[in-house]
């Protein structure tokens, strides 16, 4: 028989459904050699005990004692958890229809949460609706729809005490790829039109402060049908509106990431291609600020690039590459995307990920862990039903933690509200489902204790 008075306690939690309710059972050795059983649940969201004994761990089984203990991440050296098992998994939340949804944004106003999603085609046209949903204290309703025009990302900021909305359109359809991108002003109540701006296949927007003033980098993807090698723009606000500040020239730009390192700020671009049809595999660029313009500071090699994410682990500076694809005509997208460390005067590689057509990463930081999660759009079969992942940080590097079926995802957006944790993941569809589908919400799993 294991001898058990040293522990302070050794938990084990295990849950399941019953009459629509997720029942707990709570296994604890208590340091008097006392086995206290529990079973509660949650009814109107306070909690309710159903059970409740105590029995001497005498009387156990040691199989079964030893089995607790080990289910609790016990040994006889103390109350150590496993490695990695403090972790729980993100579960299914929310699903709402999307037409080739292709981008979420979360952000909040007061007291209120919202998200929005750029839908960009409903297997007829580009111009369709993109909505706005608002949190309701247990779900997101549909709270407002505005018109959009292939619409690929938003981006939320406030300027003074003004909260804005800009949807980046990326072409009308026929070929017409030089159009309006809108800027929307939140009037109290709802988004209205705030300013229209000429972009050429507007895929992205960031916006940033330096110094006090406000930018907005728009990264332009083409003009026409053919012209790819294209000036992306920077705003600049003059107290009234966005006024163009510096024109830099990219190659299918995609997206562009703002960071500072040191009090220095940098621009990352996503060059895609110079052709769209043969060539893939060129350099992205980091600008640096020089106190009046960006200038071009470290090219790195990616194979057509989608998007960057910066983040921060204690004080260690990443920046990740979602690399879609390297050969001709979407193929090549069973490849490498990578993150990069900062090794104080340049970004290095620092790991290699195996993705498949990466379009997103999101990262996030929720109490002592770390989680970054990739978008994986299509596979080279031709399937979009492909699983994105979920890497979780093991205090070295990123290493798989859950897979998430998905179909044709394009974007994944991590946010809290009160203590969850949840991840939105776009679902441009693709195949014979067509872009008529679910994009999904997922929750991390609640801990009670």
């Amino acid at each position: 028989m294991p001898k058990t008075g040293h522990f302070h306690f050794a938990l084990t939690l295990q849950n399941f459904a019953l009459k629509n309710r997720i029942v707990y059972v709570i296994f604890c050795i208590l340091k008097n050699n006392f086995l206290l059983i529990k079973i509660i649940y949650f009814k109107e969201r306070n909690l309710r005990i159903r059970f409740m004994r105590k029995y001497p761990v005498r009387f156990l089984p040691a199989v079964l004692l030893a089995g607790l203990l080990l289910s609790a991440g016990c040994s006889d050296s103390g109350n150590r958890p496993y490695s990695g098992q403090h972790l729980l998994q993100f579960e299914e939340f929310q699903s709402i229809p999307t037409n080739g949804a292709r981008d979420w944004r979360f952000f909040t106003i007061g007291n209120d949460s919202f998200l929005v999603v750029a839908n960009n085609f409903n297997g007829q046209t580009p111009n369709i609706d993109s909505k706005i949903y608002r949190w309701d204290g247990t779900k997101f309703v549909e709270f407002q729809t505005i018109p959009t025009n292939w619409a690929t990302q938003w981006e939320f900021f406030t300027v003074a005490n003004d909260s804005f909305l800009a949807v980046a359109n990326n072409n009308m359809g026929g070929g017409i790829f030089d159009i309006d991108s809108k800027i929307y002003r939140w009037d109290g109540t709802k988004f209205v039109e705030f300013q229209a701006i000429l972009t050429h296949g507007a895929s992205g927007w960031k916006f940033f402060t330096m110094g006090g003033d406000c930018y907005l980098a728009v990264a332009n993807n083409r003009s026409g049908t053919a012209n790819f090698t294209i000036d992306s723009m920077i705003y600049k606000w003059d107290g009234e509106k966005f006024v163009e500040f510096q024109a830099i020239s990219t190659n299918g730009a995609l997206r562009w990431e703002f960071f500072t390192i040191d009090g220095d700020s940098f621009l990352a671009v996503a060059n895609y291609s110079t052709d769209f049809t043969t060539n893939f595999n060129i350099d992205s660029k980091i600008y640096k600020w020089d106190g009046s313009k960006f200038d071009e500071y470290q090219s790195i090699p990616t194979n057509g690039a989608h998007d960057w994410n910066f983040f921060t682990i204690g004080s260690v500076l990443y920046l990740a590459v979602a690399n879609l694809h390297s050969g001709p005509y979407q193929t090549g997208l069973e490849i490498d995307s990578k993150i990069y460390r900062w090794d104080g005067a340049k970004f290095i590689e620092f790991q290699s990920i195996s993705t498949s057509g990466a379009v997103g990463w999101g990262f996030a930081s929720h109490g002592p862990d770390s989680f970054l999660a990739v978008a994986n759009w299509k596979n080279d079969a031709g399937s979009y039903l492909v699983d994105s992942k979920i890497y979780s940080w093991d205090g070295s590097r990123f290493v798989e933690f859950q897979s998430i079926p998905m179909n044709g995802a394009s974007d994944c957006e991590f946010f809290i509200i009160g203590s969850d944790l949840y991840l939105a993941i776009a679902n441009v569809g693709g195949g014979t489902a067509g872009p008529n589908t679910e994009s999904k919400i997922y929750r991390q799993k609640r801990r009670l204790f």
